[in-house]
């Protein structure tokens, strides 16, 4: 019969038959919902039957009540297919966009339901799963199989409910016909012929078999009793009536015996999957329970081949390994590819770098090591003019001193000295220097916050980069335009630190925008890369944004660029807000420090020779006293000695014992001598993650007299005694 035969009141009858509705809850059928609902991982799951202007709930899951009126099922729907529905999204469906199980708050949105089908075709409810959200999706082939085959499994147990209840009214007949005589005995007929008729009808297979047990207990057969139709063409086993299944099936696996004993001997029913290689390697769905009293050793057996279904989950089991292994070996493939590009352009980027480390330097050094050729010279002849040649060497020393300390910045090895910065104060501060430096034809502005928070970094730095940038932005405009220096307040949430490659939480960014030509995508991209340039040759060193964005990052901030041909370019810096309680400031070197008195004593503590004679005579050329040491531990002895030293002046990484080593011992022994740490590169000794540590006074190498004659003026006038 197909859903366009059969009438109401057929269905109504059919679903009367089961004698279901109404009836308790039972475990069988919370199982069935519950399975229901974790295959298809949903709220809600029901098993309910469509009766006369309601719709009735055998088992129910995230529902809470036993029955709801048709005019809101959505299931009153569904048994009007012919097959599984699958609504998507309920809202979007004209059957159910006014229903107020939909139009609620927190409705429902998705709908999948298995036919509960007779096996004349009447559709009698669904096994239905339900989900407050919509599921675009839909459900996967899998998913719908297992609801029609749990949809399955619910006919199956009234079925076989209708034929218990049939076997059990058999039984009462019977006594009726023993004490009825001919009238029980035509009653009987109709019975069985019902029962046959009905028992014959399931398209499950059905037995009821006999244990038989040895002396110690043990299953050892079984003698089939009864059974149906679709037993032999489940079992592919004919005339079983009345024979014992060793007969049958001799190899039939022990496993099989010892189950049902159990179900005989202890009255717990079982469900289980298994194969039966005896039974041509077939696969079944096995119930079984046991009929009758404990002594009578009768178990019903209500079984489904399932070999094909087996087949098919180990034929996508193994379709998924192979996927599996088809996909892991794409991916390491891809990954292959990604590190030979990551190495290739690693070694573009290295040969770039020490390219143009070896392009500058060679030149600088081009020009100090010719100056002081020409000096040697001219001075050997006698020749006093010989200032250019001192300039000229020193200028191009300087410039390698400056390239060194960009490439530390580029690569976040600076030492930096960060505090609380008034960005608006400083952005203040700095703008007579930007106009001058960038002339009458750029327009400088500021647009700054109110509130704005301190910001963490080194102020020095922070202002080389402000005026980088300025310098780059002039240069994008050689006939004029506008500056714009702005600052605000940045709350960085989860999505937007995404966004600009940060940690969430609050900063202060300051832009800095023009109005020049702009850059191409691919210029942005390499525009932090170390010695990429646009600009002329002689009018660049490309490491200007490197340092920018070394600082940046070092100091735990980001720097981004936004930027259109012909409009404009904005650089955004991100810097960390400034929290807790504002420490002292560094000493800052005197611009123009006064000499030194011959009763100050400084030991300069430096195992490079020609460095330390450098420190000795340019510290006497100051005015101060001056003992040396060629190591810590020649220090220490001069300080144990009871020498009149009033302050150490120490190189950090030399053998044997570090600057920082030799300080910590000379202050147990001085508590009141003043330190100043000097290296040509940051080790972890008194700069840590690229900060210097509070209190500590620090010279980078190389340094000129004036810069040293500046800090150890400062160092000495200071009232307090530091470390």
């Amino acid at each position: 019969m197909t859903p366009k035969t059969w009438t109401e009141s057929d269905r109504l009858a059919a679903l009367e038959s089961y004698a279901i509705l109404d009836t308790p809850l039972e475990p069988e059928f919370d199982d069935i919902a519950r399975l229901a609902a974790e295959v298809l991982e949903s709220p809600i799951a029901v098993v309910n039957l469509i009766a006369n202007g309601r719709q009735w709930f055998k088992a129910e899951i995230g529902i809470g009540a036993r029955e709801l009126p048709l005019d809101v099922s959505i299931c009153a729907h569904a048994i009007l297919q012919h097959d599984t529905m699958v609504v998507t999204d309920t809202r979007e469906d004209p059957r159910f966009v006014n229903n107020p199980l939909v139009t609620v708050d927190d409705g429902l949105r998705f709908y999948a339901g298995a036919l509960l089908k007779t096996p004349e075709g009447l559709p009698l409810g669904t096994v239905c799963v339900l989900d407050r959200r919509p599921r675009p999706e839909g459900i996967t082939p899998r998913q719908q199989l297992a609801l029609e085959l749990l949809a399955r499994q619910v006919m199956t147990q009234l079925e076989l409910r209708k034929t218990v209840a049939l076997y059990s009214a058999r039984a009462r007949e019977i006594e009726i016909e023993v004490r009825g005589r001919q009238a029980a005995q035509d009653a009987q007929a109709v019975s069985e012929a019902r029962y046959r008729s009905l028992f014959n009808s399931i398209d499950a297979g059905f037995c009821i078999i006999e244990m038989a047990f040895d002396a110690e207990g043990v299953a050892k057969d079984y003698r089939f009793m009864e059974v149906n139709d679709a037993f032999a063409r489940q079992t592919g086993l004919t005339d079983a009536v009345g024979q014992w299944m060793r007969q049958l099936a001799p190899d039939h696996e022990q496993h099989w015996f010892d189950v049902y004993g159990r179900v005989a001997t202890t009255g717990e029913p079982v469900r289980f999957e298994n194969a039966a290689q005896a039974l041509d390697d077939r696969w079944y769905d096995v119930h079984a329970f046991r009929m009758g009293p404990a002594g009578a050793r009768h178990v019903a057996v209500l079984f489904n081949d399932i070999t094909d279904r087996r087949r098919s989950e180990l034929q996508l089991i193994e379709l998924n390994e192979t996927l599996d292994r088809r996909v892991e070996e794409a991916v390491a493939e891809q990954t292959r590819a990604e590190e030979a590009l990551r190495q290739s352009q690693k070694m573009e980027a290295i040969g770039q770098l020490t390219g143009g480390i070896a392009h500058d330097f060679n030149n600088m050094l081009g020009v100090v090591i010719g100056g002081l050729d020409l000096l040697q010279r001219r001075l050997q002849r006698g020749d006093t003019d010989v200032g250019r040649y001192i300039d000229g060497a020193m200028e191009g020393a300087e410039r390698a001193a400056a390239l060194t300390q960009r490439l530390l910045a580029f690569s976040r090895q600076q030492p930096l000295a960060p505090a609380a910065i008034d960005s608006n104060r400083l952005v203040a501060d700095m703008s007579e220097l930007l106009i001058r430096t960038l002339g009458e034809t750029v327009t400088v502005e500021t647009v700054l916050a109110e509130d704005l928070w301190k910001a963490k970094a080194d102020p020095s730095q922070l202002e080389n980069v402000i005026l980088n940038l300025a310098v780059n932005a002039r240069d994008a405009m050689p006939e004029g335009g506008r500056l714009l220096i702005e600052t605000s307040n940045v709350e960085v949430d989860a999505n937007h630190a995404i966004d600009v490659e940060l940690d969430s939480g609050q900063y202060v960014m300051l832009a800095v925008s023009d109005t020049g030509s702009g850059m191409t995508p691919e210029v942005m991209a390499k525009a932090f890369d170390p010695f990429f340039t646009t600009k002329p040759v002689g009018k660049g060193t490309g490491l200007g944004l490197s340092q920018v964005f070394g600082f940046v990052r070092q100091s735990g901030g980001q720097v981004r660029i936004y930027s259109e041909v012909d409009h404009g370019t904005t650089f955004k810096i991100y810097l960390p807000r400034f929290w807790g309680a504002e420490a002292p400031a560094p000493l800052k070197a005197a611009a123009q420090p006064r000499g030194g008195e011959a009763h100050e004593i400084i030991l300069v503590v430096e195992d490079e020779q020609r460095v330390r004679h450098y420190s000795v005579e340019a510290l006497r050329e100051l005015g101060y006293g001056v003992i040396h040491a060629s190591n810590g531990a020649e220090a220490l002895e001069i300080i144990r000695r009871g020498e009149a030293v009033d302050l150490l002046f120490t190189d950090i990484v030399m053998p044997e014992m570090t600057g920082r080593q030799l300080a910590d011992q000379a202050l147990a022994l001085r508590p009141d001598l003043k330190v100043i740490y000097t290296t040509g590169y940051t080790r972890n000794a008194v700069v840590h993650s690229g900060v210097i540590d509070p209190g500590v006074n620090f010279l980078a190498k190389p340094f000129g007299i004036r810069q040293l004659g500046g800090l150890v003026r400062a160092v000495l006038d200071e009232d307090r005694s530091r470390p």
